[in-house]
């Protein structure tokens, strides 16, 4: 009853906006109607939507597909990002003609041609050990995902395009992180590596290989003209590229007031960019990983949106690019058949979703606390607060939010299923009680209303982007200064003397002269035993001859790798049977000080799964069922809220960005 009083005596002409911004858009996929564009001058407006009605020239307005996949460098590369990247390509190729294809993933790596350097990481099991193998990236037409290659083609080739009325179709994969302060922004990790002779390996590590969202915001706005983009995005704080479309702070009406308050501002004094064309679809929100990101991953345990996405639009099987299952029709339809399966940390959402969550940010962090507010936004945000906290279960008379109600109701419904013990939870828990679920009370005291898809307190910190070369160095787990002189006085010399006599048995023969360079190193000061977390395994990575396919001797690499991965177990084992007493003594008292799983360094004694990779792949909990569901509610009450206050310009936005996620994939031109 009282979501049917949220309906305005306005909603036939909201329908009415529906169906013209739904007909403008529906031609996406073969462009014959120009997109529509905004008129921001009504008060509190945010994108008023009026239609183009020019034709198109469908000579002109083409349509292209990018797949982007960055990966960082060959430590962080890893097989599912590359199988990812190749079975979206693969579809592309097979569907559209070549010239509207474009692919940058990893080193660049182009089938039918010379590798340039090993660039994916896959962990194989070697005698109950898993250890690290390298292969090169290969796909068709591939570009090196090097930020000057993307943006220059993105400005040169992709747009131009478009820029009469066609779509660009992103997909985008690993890697993601966020950079800044304040309000971070999220970043694509890009590939970090490029070739100079004079560098040790032939390669050296660039820095400021990303693109953020300004950085994609800034070629769209210059390029895309009548053009438009749908994307989806599946690497880690990919819902920050939502914003490319979503302002991070909305202006409320001003005639929601008896009296403006001094903290409004209209929209052009916030100074916030230009939104783009642009709608889609991403694995999570800006300040979480998502899960996937596999460098071994199994076709019966490889979990997540990261993989469920592209098999729910391609209909293709990730690992033999064969026909399995259905082919959906749309980014959009392929979302939904992903988001039901999905049961990891993931918590996918639309752009459309997006920009109702940041009402419902304004809403809690300025309106409810405002004072001056007429009584019937006073009304409706008190019925916005029941339905947060699970109070209104009236199906809404609007067809497009009781669209989006039911479609909710099904996610949460087979998170239910999932895990029954949280049903009750998911369906009649109050808004405490799933904020508890979220932020278990030893995690608590970081406040409720963050820049975030749901409350966003006491979420894990961002991850820090891997670099090449890079680690944490002395952190937490480095040892002591008697540890370092027991290794550096008592074993080490030892162990030294040994190796260059060619005494130690526990040595295989062909990871001899990569122990002797070790060795070497950690005369001039280096360490491989204790303090860097990736120094080790990226001289295992140059040493082992994976870096070049073209010379691998995969014997010898086979060797060094396994050496690398148990170097430090095999060193202080042969320690502890010396027949020197001061050498055993030594060694036993390193183990006791630095017991195994505080050794500092990383790539030894077997693969380990870093504590983000295990947080990616555990199976759906309580805590991001809780998550979801609680965004869900946040976000179908700002609409109800919109609707009931008739707020045009923002359910007109609602419309258009609804529909612009929806474009269909064109139909097949071969």
């Amino acid at each position: 009853m009282i979501l049917r009083r949220l309906v305005s005596p306005g909603l036939p002409r909201l329908v009415t906006v529906w169906a013209c911004v739904l007909a403008a858009l529906a031609g996406c996929a073969g462009p014959t109607i120009a997109p529509p564009v905004y008129d921001g001058n009504a008060p509190g407006a945010v994108g008023v939507v009026v239609l183009d009605t020019r034709p198109v020239d469908p000579a002109r307005a083409q349509n292209v597909f990018v797949m982007l996949s960055g990966g960082v460098n060959p430590s962080s590369n890893n097989y599912s990002q590359y199988l990812q990247a190749k079975a979206v390509t693969t579809f592309w190729e097979r569907n559209y003609p070549l010239d509207t294809v474009w692919t940058f993933f990893g080193a660049g790596n182009v089938e039918g041609q010379p590798p340039l350097l090993g660039d994916v990481r896959r962990t194989q099991e070697r005698d109950g050990r898993t250890v690290n193998t390298w292969l090169p990236g290969a796909i068709s037409r591939n570009r090196p995902a090097k930020r000057e290659v993307i943006l220059r083609a993105f400005r040169e080739e992709i747009l131009p395009r478009v820029r009469d009325g066609g779509t660009v179709y992103l997909f985008v994969g690993d890697h993601g992180s966020q950079r800044g302060a304040g309000d971070r922004e999220s970043i694509i990790d890009l590939w970090t590596l490029a070739r100079e002779a004079t560098s040790e390996h032939g390669w050296k590590t660039e820095r400021g290989e990303v693109l953020g969202v300004s950085d994609l915001r800034k070629v769209l706005a210059e390029g895309l003209g009548r053009g438009r983009v749908v994307f989806c995005m599946t690497q880690c704080h990919s819902g920050g590229f939502h914003h490319l479309a979503v302002p991070r702070e909305l202006t409320a009406n001003p005639r929601w007031f008896t009296r403006v308050p001094g903290w409004w501002k209209p929209a052009a004094a916030k100074g916030a960019p230009a939104d783009v064309r642009a709608a889609g679809f991403t694995a999570t929100d800006e300040f979480n990983l998502a899960a996937g990101c596999d460098p071994d991953p199994d076709p019966e345990k490889w979990e997540g949106y990261e993989r469920f996405m592209p098999e729910s639009l391609l209909g293709l099987d990730l690992f033999t690019l064969q026909p399995a299952g259905e082919r959906r029709a749309s980014f959009y339809e392929a979302h939904i058949e992903a988001t039901l399966v999905d049961r990891t940390i993931d918590k996918p959402f639309a752009t459309s979703e997006h920009y109702l969550e940041r009402w419902a940010q304004l809403i809690e962090t300025r309106l409810v606390k405002e004072a001056n507010v007429s009584a019937s936004v006073k009304r409706q945000l008190a019925v916005y607060q029941r339905a947060v906290d699970g109070g209104e279960k009236t199906p809404a008379v609007d067809a497009a939010l009781r669209e989006r109600q039911e479609l909710f109701g099904r996610f949460t419904q087979r998170m239910a299923d999932e895990n029954p013990a949280l049903k009750n939870l998911l369906f009649a828990g109050s808004r405490a009680q799933l904020e508890a679920a979220i932020t278990p009370p030893t995690r608590a005291g970081r406040g409720q209303a963050q820049s975030g898809p749901t409350s966003q307190a006491g979420q894990p910190a961002p991850a820090p982007a891997p670099t090449e070369g890079g680690g944490r160095g002395r952190g937490r787990n480095a040892p002591s200064p008697e540890v370092l002189k027991l290794w550096n006085e008592a074993v080490r010399p030892a162990w030294k003397a040994a190796v260059l006599a060619d005494r130690v048995a526990e040595l295989p023969k062909g990871a001899r002269e990569f122990e002797k360079y070790l060795l070497a190193q950690e005369a001039k000061g280096k360490d491989f035993l204790f303090t860097n977390a990736r120094a080790l395994p990226d001289e295992v990575y140059w040493k082992s001859g994976y870096a070049d396919p073209s010379t691998l001797d995969r014997t010898k690499a086979e060797a060094v790798v396994r050496w690398g991965s148990e170097r430090r177990s095999q060193i202080l084992a042969w320690a502890k049977a010396s027949d020197q007493p001061t050498v055993r003594a030594a060694a036993e008292e390193i183990t006791k000080r630095q017991p195994a799983g505080r050794r500092g360094g990383a790539g030894q004694d077997g693969a380990r799964t870093s504590p983000a990779m295990s947080e990616s792949t555990r199976s759906l909990s309580q805590q991001t069922a809780a998550e979801r569901v609680l965004f869900y509610r946040r976000t179908l009450a700002a609409w109800a809220f919109l609707l009931a206050l008739d707020e045009r310009p923002a359910l007109a936005r609602i419309a258009e960005l609804t529909a612009l996620e929806r474009t269909p994939l064109p139909p097949a031109m071969k």
